[in-house]
C-alpha cells in the first residue's frame, strides 16, 4: 500500500519535531549531567515507582548489564534508591530520590519551556485542536497496535 502525500508530510514533521526535541533534551541533559538512557530510566521509574530491574529492562530493551550500570551512578548520585521488598527479600525495588525526582521535574520543566516556545504562534484554540487532533492519532496508534498490527510490506 502506497502512503497518501499528506500521510508522508506528517510522518516527516513528527519526525523532525521528535529530532529536535531529543536535540534540545541532550543539550539540557549534558548541563545537568546525565545521558538520555539515565533521564529515561529517571521518567520509568517515576511513572511507575516502585519499579524492579525487570520492568525496566522490558521497557528500555537493553542488556541487563547496561541497565545494572545505568542505575549504579544513579544509585551513587543519589538520585534513586535501592532497597529489598520488604514482602520479598528477592526482588530489589527502584524509587527515585527526593534529589531525583527535583531533578527530573527541572529537567520536563526545561523541555516543556522549550516546547511552549515553538508553541508561541499557536492561539488558545489551535492548541487544543492539535491536542485533540495529536490525542486521536495517538489512540488510533495503539489501537492498531493493541489489534496486533504489524508490520507488512
Amino acid at each position: 500500500m502506497t502512503s497518501s502525500k499528506e500521510t508522508k508530510i506528517i510522518d516527516k514533521n513528527i519526525r523532525d519535531i521528535h529530532k529536535n526535541l531529543v536535540k534540545y533534551t541532550k543539550g539540557s541533559l549534558r548541563e545537568n549531567n546525565l545521558t538520555m538512557p539515565r533521564f529515561l530510566v529517571l521518567w520509568y521509574i517515576t511513572k511507575h515507582q516502585p519499579v524492579n530491574m525487570s520492568f525496566l529492562h522490558d521497557k528500555m530493551h537493553m542488556a541487563s548489564s547496561t541497565l545494572t550500570v545505568i542505575v549504579d551512578k544513579l544509585v551513587d548520585n543519589e538520585l534513586v534508591k535501592r532497597y529489598r521488598n520488604p514482602e520479598d527479600r528477592r526482588i530489589v525495588l527502584l524509587e527515585l530520590t527526593e534529589k531525583g525526582d527535583k531533578k527530573l521535574c527541572k529537567l520536563l520543566d526545561i523541555r516543556q519551556n522549550f516546547l511552549e516556545k515553538a508553541l508561541v504562534d499557536l492561539d488558545d484554540s489551535e492548541k487544543e485542536e492539535l491536542i485533540r487532533l495529536l490525542g486521536t492519532v495517538l489512540e488510533n496508534l495503539e489501537e492498531l497496535l493493541k489489534a496486533g498490527e504489524n508490520y507488512n510490506e
